[in-house]
Formats: structure tokens, C-alpha cells, sequence
């Protein structure tokens, strides 16, 4: 196995993760509320591509699909618990 392919799935498919969930309407990161509607999901979808590419240059077509979605619902389960300690945090400082 290749670390710097191991890297570079694991970075970009938490990367592309992060940014499908900041594109989202409902995310409670951003005080100001998700990105300008026009590019939305590209650059979050372009790193998941870019992941999976990497994956199935690792692993057979199903460890490599099965690995990368273990790895969005990991990011995708924990994003919401920490947007909203930040808003937790966010209002406590205001004060």
C-alpha cells in the first residue's frame, strides 16, 4: 500500500465531506449560513471523486467503495455535534 494514497483518500474524502455538509442549508457551522447557492457542492464533490479514485487504486472496487462511505458517515455523523458545540461555544463568548 501507497501512504501518500492513503493520504491523499483519507484527506480528500474528509475534505469533500466537510464541504458538502458546509454547503448544506441546515449546518450549524457557519454563523452566516451555507455558501452562495452558485458553487455550492463542486468543490466538495470534486474531493470526493478525487477520494474514491484514490481508494480504488488502493483496494478492489468494493473494500474501496465500502471504505469511502464508512468514511462520509463518519464525518457526516460527527459534524453536527461539533457545529453545535461551536454554537454552544459561539454564545457563551458573546455574553
Amino acid at each position: 500500500m501507497n501512504p501518500i494514497l492513503i493520504v491523499l483518500a483519507s484527506g480528500a474524502g474528509i475534505a469533500g465531506a466537510v464541504l458538502l455538509y458546509l454547503a448544506s442549508p441546515q449546518q450549524s457551522w457557519r454563523a452566516t449560513g451555507p455558501w452562495p447557492a452558485r458553487a455550492r457542492g463542486w468543490p466538495g464533490g470534486l474531493c470526493l471523486v478525487i477520494s474514491l479514485a484514490a481508494l480504488l487504486q488502493l483496494l478492489g472496487a468494493l473494500a474501496a467503495t465500502f471504505t469511502w462511505f464508512t468514511l462520509l458517515m463518519l464525518v457526516w455523523s460527527v459534524m453536527p455535534f461539533l457545529g453545535a458545540w461551536r454554537a454552544r461555544n459561539r454564545k457563551r463568548a458573546a455574553r
